[in-house]
């Protein structure tokens, strides 16, 4: 070791040549620990994906080092060591961000990161650190030795051996690149961030989010454009007249509507026991007693609880990146509290946590809710769950009734929060989950027993109140509650193999509805999502929503639910975008995608045309008469 160092201190030339090895191949390494650690790649380790995978993050690498090798002179061995420590905190950030998000950082997602936000991430990182992450920062030490020994020895060269330098790097980089880049489906980058990273490697995709927003926020202006007025206009009148019939049509008119999203409330825990003991006790009663559909996926993308508020009270989609509560809060929308308002009813939104987490007070207001409670009009008075000093499920309940003019036909919409990730605070509640204690699945499963309990004080509220038979009551959930970083034991515990396919068919969320003096229950196991949930309540409360893209669930025979990240699962089969995978929904075989194609880009026209609206604020000052004919 001290023979190689001072071979080093002797000839410089070697010892410069070595760090930039050194450094080309950390950084590498750093980017394919990422792709697997994320599990967006997967073995075997030298398959056409992750080859193109490691070749794209390769050039890349080399670009980077032709931008430094043609700036710095002097200090390229500091600036070197600089650049290192830069793009190993963005992967470190990335990592830790995608366990909880299954996105990357993005400047849409950046912009949005305010403090609040930011301590809900810092709050679960410890639940997804792993060990193995020490791969981040293993070279900095050696890298940190060299810069500390080579930095006063590299003598300055001439500005043309620098170029030399500098433009055979970048030949190498951009000759490599181009030859990986036209074997991607660059076609479906639009609809997922993790489709690029996954095919062209964690730096591409960076490039690419960020050239996609300087296009859609610089230079993409003017009027909507004829064809794609048109596009909008037949996807609604297309939604429109896809109903099948007036089931349950106008059981709930003139009724009060009270919704409760449930946070990180999962279907699988719905109806399970652990040794005898029901985990959702209340819940399970309650479906007993309503319409409980079995079959339906969240759609949420960055904007976690909040887009599930935006997909349920608007049936759009949200954005790919960053949130629609951050970004757009200023369009205009047509939704569900706007048209409940037209109809006399008082609108209320209530959630025991800051008035401007999400910019609920920006968007609640756009969307037509006329009062919001939040922390600064309850009383703190008991805490529970996430980060140990927000205001219980339990306490929420038993104060937000009396915040509501019962007198008058109201839209109530509340917001639970104690059942929030990482759920250590449940880690010693009383609930015995058996051989999961002290892990995270144990944990959340606690934490989802708690939520019931509060659910269940909520309803004998309701029925002391004489509001559960004179309303229209829905539950759902908001998001997952089990990161990919910990599906392992989710499979282990539902007792199914660990596949792609598998684990987008176990994204769902209860969706419990019951209408005033219901006499018997049914199950639906149609398949739907978050979005088709305003359409179905619009057909139980007896009026037309024109605007929604989402559709009725009791009057459809359409069953297909769209991830946000371009995935689609129907009951014949699940499409995967990241992979582009076809799998039998039944039987898990992977099919041929070519007889799918079509109908694939069908669906995913969907999110084209959500994108348009939002992005184009399509809905203010635009003559976009629906036809519901």
């Amino acid at each position: 070791m001290l023979k190689s160092i001072e071979t080093i201190k002797k000839n410089p030339h070697y010892g410069e040549t070595l760090y930039w090895v050194l450094f080309i191949f950390a950084v590498l390494m750093k980017c394919i620990y990422f792709q697997f650690a994320t599990q967006l790649n997967s073995r075997p380790y030298l398959s056409f994906t992750n080859l193109m995978m490691m070749l794209s993050s390769f050039a890349i690498i080399l670009i980077i080092s032709a931008l430094v090798a043609l700036v710095f002179n002097r200090k390229r061995i500091l600036a070197l060591f600089i650049v290192n420590f830069l793009l190993t905190v963005l992967l470190i950030a990335d990592t830790n961000f995608f366990r909880y998000y299954y996105d990357l950082i993005s400047i849409p997602v950046f912009n949005n990161l305010d403090s609040r936000i930011m301590n809900t991430v810092n709050q679960s990182v410890p639940s997804l650190l792993n060990l193995k992450d020490i791969v981040f920062i293993a070279d900095l030490p050696i890298m940190f030795a060299g810069l500390i020994i080579l930095n006063k020895r590299v003598e300055k060269i001439k500005f043309r051996k620098r170029a030399l330098r500098s433009l055979t790097l970048l030949t190498i980089g951009l000759v490599t690149f181009l030859t990986v880049y036209p074997k991607a489906e660059v076609t479906t980058f639009a609809y997922s961030n993790n489709y690029s990273t996954q095919n062209l490697g964690v730096f591409y995709s960076h490039f690419y989010s960020t050239k996609s927003f300087i296009r859609e926020n610089i230079f993409r202006c003017g009027d909507l454009e004829e064809d794609k007025k048109n596009m909008i206009k037949d996807m609604f009148k297309d939604k429109n007249k896809s109903r099948t019939g007036d089931r349950y049509f106008g059981v709930a008119e003139d009724k009060n509507l009270i919704i409760v999203q449930m946070e990180s409330i999962q279907s699988f825990v719905i109806g399970e026991s652990i040794n005898g003991e029901e985990i959702t006790p209340n819940l399970n009663r309650l479906i007993d007693d309503s319409l409980y559909f079995d079959n339906i996926y969240y759609q949420t993308a960055g904007g976690n609880t909040s887009d599930a508020e935006f997909l349920f009270n608007t049936s759009l989609y949200p954005v790919e990146e960053g949130a629609v509560y951050y970004r757009f809060y200023e369009n205009t929308y047509h939704s569900l509290p706007l048209t409940l308002k037209d109809k006399g009813y008082d609108t209320y939104s209530l959630h025991g946590f800051d008035k401007d987490f999400w910019n609920r007070n920006e968007m609640y207001e756009a969307i037509g809710f006329d009062n919001f409670f939040s922390a600064k009009d309850y009383e703190m008075d008991e805490f529970a769950g996430w980060q140990g000093d927000a205001l219980s499920d339990l306490s929420f309940f038993r104060q937000s009734i009396d915040k509501i003019d019962t007198s008058n036909p109201f839209y109530g919409f509340f917001v639970t929060l104690s059942c929030h990730h990482p759920y250590d605070y449940f880690e010693d509640f009383e609930y015995d989950v058996g051989e999961l204690e002290g892990t995270y699945l144990g944990n959340y499963i606690k934490a989802a027993n708690y939520a019931d309990e509060c659910i269940g004080y909520f309803i004998e509220e309701l029925k002391k109140r004489d509001l559960y038979n004179d309303s229209l009551l829905v539950l759902y959930g908001d998001h997952k509650a089990i990161p990919k970083v910990h599906a392992d034991k989710l499979f282990e515990f539902l007792e199914i193999e660990d596949r792609e396919d598998n684990w987008a068919k176990i994204q769902k969320v209860p969706l419990v509805m019951r209408y005033p003096d219901q006499e018997t229950s049914e199950i639906l196991s149609g398949i739907g999502g978050q979005i088709d949930i305003l359409p179905t309540i619009s057909n139980m409360m007896g009026f037309d929503f024109p605007y929604a893209l989402g559709k009725d669930l009791l009057n459809t025979d359409e069953q297909y639910a769209i991830f946000r990240n371009g995935s689609i699962i129907t009951n014949d089969y699940v499409y995967i975008n990241c992979s582009r995978n076809v799998y039998d929904y039944k039987d898990g075989n992977l099919l041929d995608i070519e007889p799918y194609e079509e109908e694939i880009s069908s669906y995913l026209k969907e999110l084209e045309v959500s994108d348009i609206i939002i992005t184009k604020d399509v809905f203010k000052g635009t003559d976009l008469v629906i036809d519901k004919k």
